[in-house]
C-alpha cells in the first residue's frame, strides 16, 4: 500500500508542474508577434556572426601587418655611404661607414635617426664635412639611410719629437697608429679581367695588395716641426694649430713641391725656423732630397712691397736645376733659392 501512495504522489506532482513560463509566453503570442520575434532572433544571430567575422578579420590583418610592414619599415638601420674617393682604400671606406652605424636597437622609423647618424659621421676624423643624411628605398622597396660626405685626404707626415703623424692639406690630424693603420701606404696597378682595363688602387697594408699586382710605396713628404716652439699633436680630427705647419708654413711648401714631377725625391721640409724664430740668418723654410739641401726661405708677403724673391722665380730656378741634371733632384748640388741667382 505504501508503494501505491508514493506512485500517486509522483503523478500528482507532474500534473501540477504544467508548462514552463517560456512555453506559456510563446503560446500566448499571436502569429504576427511570433513572426516578428523570429525575425528579430535571426537578425541577432546574423549580427553576432558579423561581429565574430570582423574580429577574425582584424586578427588576420594585424598578423599580416606584423609579418610584412614592420620588418620592412622598422627594420634595423642599413647604411649606404656615398662613393669613396679613388685614393681611399676599400678597407678604410668600410671602417668609416661602420663608424656611422648606430646601436642595434635603432630602427628605420626612429624620429632622430638621421640626426644621430649625422653626428656620428661628423665626429669621424676622416670626414671633412657631412653633406646630407637621407632616408631612401632601393629598387626592391627596402629602406636604407644614405650618407654623403667630403673626406680628408692624407697630404703629408709631420715629425714632432721623433714621432710621425699624418695630416690633411689643412693641417688636421688623421687617425692612424701602428696597431690600427688607416692611412694608405701602398698603391698598385690591378690587372683587368674579362676584357676590363687595368686600374690603380691604394691599400693600407702590403698584405692587402693582390698577388698579381706589383705594388710601390706611396710617398709622403715629412714636415719637421720644432719640439719646443710648436704644440704637441692634437687628437685625430682636430687642427694642429701652429702657423709653422699651416698658413705659409710647411704644408704650403710641401703642396708646391708635390706639383712637380720630381716630388717623389723630396724627403723632408724643415719648418723649425719658421718666421725666423730660431735664427735670423738661417732660411725660414728649407727642404731636402736625399743628401741635397735646398734653401727656400719664406713666401712673399701679399701686402705692400716685398723684396723677397717671388715664389714663381724660385720654382723656375728649381725646375731649371732639375733639367740641368737630367730630371734628377736628389744627389745634385744644393741651391739657395732665396737669391736672384741661386748659383752665386
Amino acid at each position: 500500500m505504501s508503494r501505491k501512495t508514493r506512485t500517486t504522489r509522483r503523478r500528482t506532482s507532474r500534473k501540477a508542474s504544467g508548462p514552463s513560463f517560456l512555453r506559456r509566453w510563446w503560446d500566448g503570442m499571436s502569429f504576427d508577434h511570433k513572426a516578428g520575434a523570429l525575425r528579430m532572433f535571426m537578425r541577432i544571430i546574423v549580427l553576432c556572426l558579423i561581429v565574430v567575422a570582423a574580429g577574425w578579420g582584424m586578427q588576420q590583418l594585424e598578423s599580416h601587418v606584423r609579418e610584412t610592414a614592420i620588418p620592412v619599415r622598422n627594420t634595423p638601420v642599413r647604411l649606404q655611404v656615398s662613393g669613396h674617393p679613388s685614393w681611399m682604400p676599400a678597407e678604410l671606406a668600410y671602417r668609416i661607414a661602420k663608424s656611422f652605424a648606430t646601436n642595434s636597437t635603432a630602427r628605420y622609423d626612429d624620429m632622430d635617426l638621421t640626426d644621430t647618424i649625422a653626428a656620428r659621421a661628423a665626429s669621424n676624423p676622416w670626414v671633412r664635412k657631412v653633406l646630407s643624411v637621407r632616408k631612401a628605398r632601393d629598387a626592391d622597396g627596402r629602406p636604407f639611410v644614405r650618407v654623403d660626405c667630403e673626406f680628408r685626404k692624407p697630404a703629408a707626415m709631420v715629425a714632432w719629437r721623433g714621432r710621425f703623424y699624418f695630416v690633411d692639406d689643412q693641417g688636421v690630424r688623421l687617425r692612424d697608429s701602428r696597431k690600427q693603420p688607416e692611412v694608405p701606404r701602398w698603391t698598385a696597378i690591378i690587372p683587368g679581367r674579362d676584357g676590363k682595363k687595368a686600374h690603380q688602387e691604394d691599400f693600407i697594408e702590403l698584405a692587402d695588395v693582390p698577388t698579381n699586382a706589383k705594388p710601390w710605396r706611396i710617398h709622403y713628404i715629412v714636415i719637421e716641426l720644432d719640439s719646443d716652439m710648436d704644440p704637441p699633436p692634437p687628437p685625430p680630427g682636430q687642427l694642429w694649430d701652429t702657423r709653422a705647419l699651416t698658413d705659409s708654413g710647411g704644408l704650403r711648401l710641401a703642396a708646391l713641391l708635390k706639383s712637380r714631377k720630381y716630388a717623389q725625391e723630396v724627403d723632408r721640409v724643415d719648418a723649425r725656423n719658421y718666421a725666423g724664430r730660431r735664427s735670423t740668418v738661417a732660411p725660414h723654410l728649407s727642404f731636402s732630397a736625399g743628401n741635397s739641401d735646398f734653401k727656400f726661405g719664406r713666401f712673399p708677403h701679399l701686402d705692400g712691397i716685398d723684396y723677397n724673391v717671388s715664389t714663381r722665380q724660385k720654382m723656375r730656378a728649381l725646375d731649371d736645376h732639375v733639367a740641368r741634371y737630367h730630371g734628377r733632384l736628389a744627389g745634385t748640388p744644393g741651391l739657395n733659392l732665396q737669391l736672384e741667382d741661386p748659383y752665386e
